[in-house]
């Protein structure tokens, strides 16, 4: 049975070193997996003021079909913040969100449903191909930097699953996800809880891969001999990580005590997921948050996008008092009727109380030096658009939530509506982000230069 993380387990916890972790490289239809010693990738060059600093994560929470537009605003700073009946389940959190205004995926801010979606976290402009077509998304930019460093790259996550197929012409799959790994490679989220925690801790397979890893080694010396020049610099790059990989299996091996931040949990703090999917929308949202929790809490990854509800959503939410019992897609077509305006503001609403659930988690959580799992994080939380009624993407709801390791000051209302418009595209923001998580861009997607964020 499932069980949330308790306040006594997220106070005054004296950080213990990790006994192991997974690292996924996927070439020659092999899984690697090796054991890790905690603080690895932080502690470098000896240098004493990088070691009780904990890493920065980046997190996006997206739901899907847009906002009450009047029930959805923000005025003010800090204290005086005055925030909408939408978002006052962030009342108390205030001082640590910055909500922005008037952002947009510069390509598309009208028009169907399948441009809107997708290219959320990526800025690219879809096609209508069969293929899918589209750009490498913030969070997989991210975790290809920070992913060397933890056990697992990323967690792409969902609530309710993938489509396959066609749907209006073009692949299913733009209407349910927002992680692209490259240009034509959507990543399907995972939505089983069991599925999500096995990834994390399963270890078994130590032995096992390291024999694949002897394998490879040994096949790549002869294979070389037949390889033409050009071959032969793509399988150098491949082996440089492979030997990479070997490295750190010795290093691993050593069992070497290393100074540092250490990760606040050793072991899981929650038991393993049933097998089946939850039933009821609350606890499976609540789980999956509670699983991004668990996965920062012990540095099993650093990167983690959940999409509560996928595009044209045919999630219901009648157990919201209220609320009408259709589809969320449907009440999101408003039409101005007050009914549906009601029930659509209170599904709002209750999408923010996910996000200050797992604020009031991250901000109870000590990771040293005064700071809090709160102040070491950058979580990304919105819509696709605007206003459900008229597919509105030119001012997308979003708010930033944490402090990114002390960049973000939070309690601060950003509106770019009186800037030019190349300097209200998304990926200025998304530029400014991956910086701050360690990336080092000159440019992301249509960007034009990087988002001022103070």
């Amino acid at each position: 049975m499932h069980r949330s993380i308790h306040p006594q387990a997220a106070v005054g916890l004296k950080p213990k070193p990790l006994s192991s972790r997974r690292a996924f490289l996927r070439g020659a239809g092999a899984t690697l997996a090796l054991p890790w010693l905690p603080s690895l990738a932080w502690v470098q060059g000896g240098k004493a003021a990088e070691h009780a600093k904990a890493p920065v994560r980046y997190g996006c929470l997206l739901f899907a079909n847009g906002v009450n537009p009047h029930e959805w605003n923000a005025e003010g700073n800090s204290d005086s913040m005055k925030l909408s009946s939408s978002l006052m389940p962030l009342e108390s959190l205030k001082q640590h969100i910055t909500v922005l205004k008037d952002l947009h995926v510069f390509n598309n801010t009208s028009g169907p449903h399948w441009p809107l979606f997708s290219n959320y976290l990526s800025g690219a402009k879809f096609k209508e191909t069969l293929i899918p077509e589209g750009g490498e998304s913030l969070d997989q930019v991210i975790a290809r930097h920070t992913g060397r460093e933890t056990p697992v790259p990323s967690l792409v996550l969902a609530v309710e699953p993938a489509e396959s197929g066609l749907r209006g012409g073009v692949p299913a799959v733009y209407y349910s996800t927002i992680s692209w790994s490259s240009k034509n490679t959507p990543i399907a989220p995972e939505v089983y809880p069991r599925a999500v925690f096995d990834r994390l801790f399963d270890t078994s397979g130590l032995l096992r891969d390291k024999s694949v890893l002897d394998v490879v080694l040994s096949q790549s010396k002869d294979l070389r001999r037949n390889l033409g020049g050009q071959d032969q610099h793509k399988l150098d790059e491949f082996m440089t990580s492979v030997r990479d990989l070997e490295t750190r299996i010795e290093r691993a091996a050593k069992e070497e005590r290393l100074e540092g931040w250490r990760p606040s949990l050793t072991k899981p703090d929650m038991e393993r997921p049933a097998a089946e999917l939850p039933q009821d929308v609350r606890e499976h949202m609540r789980m999956m948050l509670d699983l991004i929790l668990l996965a920062w809490r012990m540095d099993k990854t650093r990167v983690a996008t959940l999409i509560f509800n996928r595009d044209v959503s045919h999630m219901k939410f009648g157990f919201l008092d209220g609320v009408l019992n259709d589809q969320l897609h449907g009440i999101s077509h408003h039409k101005e009727d007050p009914k549906k305006l009601a029930s659509y503001q209170r599904i709002n609403q209750f999408h923010a109380e996910q996000l200050a659930y797992l604020m009031t988690w991250m901000k109870q959580i000590d990771e040293g030096n005064g700071t809090t799992m709160l102040d070491n994080v950058i979580l990304q939380f919105g819509s696709n658009m605007f206003n459900g009624d008229s597919h509105d993407g030119r001012n997308l709801p979003m708010i930033l939530a944490g402090h990114g390791g002390g960049t973000i000051r939070g309690g601060h209302v950003i509106d770019t509506a009186p800037q030019a418009e190349e300097k209200q595209r998304a990926c200025n923001l998304y530029l400014a982000i991956a910086r701050r998580m360690g990336v080092k861009l000159d440019r992301f997607g249509d960007s034009v230069e990087s988002f001022v964020l103070s």
